[in-house]
């Protein structure tokens, strides 16, 4: 890692993101992980050993896994840790590499920003039609909107990303 790159968990400048803001994401993201997997459990040994499944186990494992991608999308990209191919790496070097960075994040900012949007419209949508989930009859619509704020807050982390990257490359403060 050359001196430019920045370190994962702190922004441009050294500084550390407020806990306030992420512990509770890694809470609910481990817990989900957990109930996920034991569910799972659960289910595959009352399937197997009393051939009795757990009703619905497969929409609240649906719903789990959706809880687990986004509120990781704010962590994995305030943290800079996204999985990336650095095929062309050794080739672009200096200030095109700063600039590319800086167009991706913003790109990346846009694109959460209309998931966001997608998702809050299909929220609404299911909430006026009263969908609900097939077996169980859970209304999805309080997780879609979840989802819809965990990814504009992941376009606000971005954005700011942005403007740190900006001011840093402008040389102000």
């Amino acid at each position: 890692m050359s001196e430019t790159d920045e370190q994962p968990g702190t922004d441009q400048q050294g500084a550390q993101h407020p806990s306030w803001v992420f512990t509770p994401l890694k809470i609910v993201a481990a817990t989900a992980m957990f109930l996920m997997s034991a569910l799972t459990f659960v289910d595959v040994l009352g399937r197997y050993l009393f051939a009795s499944p757990i009703r619905g186990s497969f929409e609240i494992i649906g719903l789990l896994l959706g809880v687990i991608a986004f509120t990781g999308l704010p962590l994995v990209s305030v943290n800079q840790t996204h999985i990336t191919v650095d095929l062309f790496d050794s080739f672009i070097r200096g200030p095109i590499r700063r600039v590319l960075a800086y167009v991706m994040a913003l790109g990346t900012a846009f694109m959460m920003a209309f998931i966001g949007y997608r998702l809050l419209m299909a929220g609404l949508d299911e909430a006026a039609n009263d969908f609900v989930t097939e077996n169980l009859g859970i209304s999805r619509a309080p997780l879609i909107y979840a989802m819809s704020v965990l990814s504009f807050l992941t376009c606000f982390l971005l954005l700011r990303i942005c403007w740190r990257r900006q001011v840093r490359d402008t040389g102000g403060h």
